[in-house]
């Protein structure tokens, strides 16, 4: 077989494999989420929203398939996980402020929980942040403080999180992001595991590329991601 016909067939190959994919996303209706869907769409996967049974979210994800239930509920995510053959499972959940909550482990647990009862295997991918585990060397002075004292509960509940995931038996691609904003996709995202990052910012948008990108691409491990100059 030639280069560029040995080419094609990788091409075509990955590209019924992305026609395989069926992906459940929790945390569908939060700003980041919605830029997944958003993502999932162009890249023409298909995909599944798990969110609560509310009108708005009918307006807010008009070209997603929805499944309503609640994450803290073990039944709706049963459910859930029973309607579709999923192989992938995006878990962008959060809180709308800066309270004591767990809704990140939590939820998280009762995901991983279920898949093993079903005995479902999925990969998984989490939404997690900067500044969580081993990437907390890699924050600098200011952005320690803010972790420290802004959005301590935050990042204690990311904590719990990664560790239900790094101790499960399933493969995981965990996105540890900084600073989050409503900016414009550029498709200019760096990964850099070590070391600080030289900004301290990326749109969701653009974790929202990555993340699909790398999804295609089978990545697994660990991304800490701000934006490219």
């Amino acid at each position: 077989m030639k280069v560029n016909e040995n080419r094609n067939f990788l091409r075509t190959t990955n590209n019924l494999n992305f026609m395989n994919r069926k992906v459940l996303v929790f945390g569908a209706t939060g700003k980041t989420g919605i830029k997944i869907c958003e993502q999932l769409n162009e890249s023409k996967i298909s995909h599944v929203a798990f969110v609560r049974n509310h009108p708005e979210n009918k307006t807010v994800l008009q070209n997603t398939e929805l499944i309503y239930g609640n994450v803290l509920n073990e039944a709706d995510i049963v459910n859930a996980l029973k309607a579709n053959a999923f192989t992938d499972i995006v878990i962008s959940l959060g809180s709308r402020d800066f309270k004591n909550t767990n809704i990140r482990s939590a939820g998280t647990k009762n995901i991983l929980e279920v898949l093993n009862k079903l005995s479902i295997n999925c990969k998984i991918h989490v939404i997690s942040a900067l500044g969580v585990g081993e990437s907390w060397a890699q924050v600098d002075w200011f952005g320690k403080l803010i972790c420290k004292v802004l959005i301590r509960n935050t990042m204690k509940d990311h904590e719990a999180q990664e560790k239900i995931v790094i101790n499960s038996n399933f493969k995981f691609h965990i996105l540890r992001p900084v600073g989050l904003t409503d900016g414009e996709l550029t498709g200019k995202t760096l990964n850099q595991t070590q070391g600080f990052l030289p900004s301290n910012q990326i749109s969701r948008a653009d974790v929202a590329k990555y993340l699909v990108d790398n999804l295609r691409n089978d990545k697994i491990g660990f991304s800490s991601i701000c934006k490219a100059n």
